[in-house]
């Protein structure tokens, strides 16, 4: 089971796109509304029309049609949401003035992995929060396509809701026997979701007790421990991380940390962190970006340096040029994971699924020696006996 934060999508390039969150702004422009925008009006508009409007423009363009856009930097971001828009045919919703607008239907998927969208349509899931939890907000379930073999917690990033990956995230990974649990980030001041309270308040234990809660959810439901993965990106990935390895209870799959830290802001790197004995060796990846602007490549780096130094086997994937978002070959690096590690669930029967190669990393990543071993059934007789 894998719970992820937030995350970003790939555009049809090699350069990464974000998921963001909703911002109403003012519009001032002596061009056509853009709430006319609308039907076969948006069909005409062109990319070259687009590209000469303002970045307030866009903005309201995005508000309209309850598109979000906060983590939008740059214009060019801005932009490609906007023609994401105007090739789809999103019209304006009908939302009221306070508080963000409500996407009216999901994002049609990017070229980048239009191609590979599955048949069949997965039912979404939206449910209030627990009632030991009231100040969280929805937890969205997406079902898996085929038998499920693994659940997948994923929390999203500050400003968000579980709401930026609903669409997205099984699109991105294609791995149609896992189920994904979304949940919501209380409202913090009324104003912004976010993981974090006060800086080591009861706001921040609370968090935690949530996530462990939704471990326990999956758990009760029949699931197989190891078959549990949690996962976030940026504000939602420092909480994955330290969730997944407090868990007192059973060692889980696996945890991704996508674009994030350690600790909380205000807090040393690792100061704090706990690691419960039943998952002191949980498999983490962190995927990073060399362009981050928000969380620097050297953050992503000191939580792996950190994690390694308690002995928590930690891999690390960098990715150039990107910057606070989501690409191919992350997405691509997060389900070869997820993919691994439920294999590994089976017992032998999923270690004989794996090549030798991966037999013999799997080995190193968990500390067993490889010598002496010439082949794939060298390695699985090593796999078994160390009870892999």
């Amino acid at each position: 089971m894998l719970i992820l934060l937030r995350g970003s999508l790939p555009t049809t390039g090699n350069q990464p796109t974000t998921f963001t969150s909703g911002l109403r702004g003012l519009r001032s422009s002596k061009r056509l509304p853009l709430g006319h925008l609308t039907g076969s009006a948006v069909g005409q508009e062109s990319s070259e029309d687009a590209s000469a409007w303002s970045v307030r423009e866009m903005r309201a363009f995005l508000d309209e049609r309850g598109m979000r856009h906060a983590d939008c930097f740059e214009k060019r971001e801005l932009l490609d949401r906007v023609q994401r828009a105007l090739v789809s045919g999103e019209t304006p919703t009908t939302t009221p003035d306070s508080g963000p607008a409500t996407p009216a239907a999901a994002p049609a998927a990017t070229a980048a992995t239009a191609a590979t969208v599955p048949g069949p349509t997965r039912t979404r899931k939206g449910d209030g929060p627990p009632h030991q939890f009231p100040e969280f907000g929805e937890v969205v379930t997406v079902p898996s396509l085929e038998v499920e073999a693994g659940s997948f917690i994923f929390l999203h990033g500050f400003g968000d809701s579980a709401r930026g990956f609903v669409s997205q995230l099984p699109n991105l990974l294609q791995l149609p026997a896992l189920r994904y649990i979304l949940p919501t980030a209380p409202s913090r001041g009324g104003v912004m979701r976010s993981w974090f309270g006060s800086v080591g308040g009861a706001e921040d234990t609370r968090t935690m007790d949530y996530v462990h809660h939704l471990i326990r959810v999956e758990l009760a439901r029949g699931v197989q421990a190891k078959r549990v993965f949690v996962g976030g990106f940026s504000q939602g990935g420092c909480v994955a991380v330290n969730a997944a390895l407090s868990f007192p209870d059973t060692a889980l799959g696996g945890c991704i940390a996508a674009s994030t830290f350690l600790s909380p802001p205000g807090v040393a790197v690792g100061l704090g962190l706990t690691i419960a004995e039943a998952n002191r060796r949980l498999p983490v990846l962190c995927c990073h970006g060399d362009a981050d602007p928000a969380v620097p490549l050297a953050s992503g780096e000191a939580l792996v340096k950190a994690l390694r130094e308690r002995g928590v086997p930690t891999e690390l994937r960098i990715y150039p040029r990107m910057g606070h978002a989501y690409c191919p070959g992350e997405a691509a690096d997060v389900a070869s994971f997820l993919q691994k590690r439920m294999l590994l669930a089976e017992g032998a029967m999923g270690l004989q699924q794996l090549s030798a190669r991966r037999l013999k990393s799997l080995l190193q990543e968990v500390g067993v020696s490889t010598v002496g071993c010439l082949d794939k059934d060298d390695f699985l007789e090593r796999a078994v006996q160390a009870g892999v």
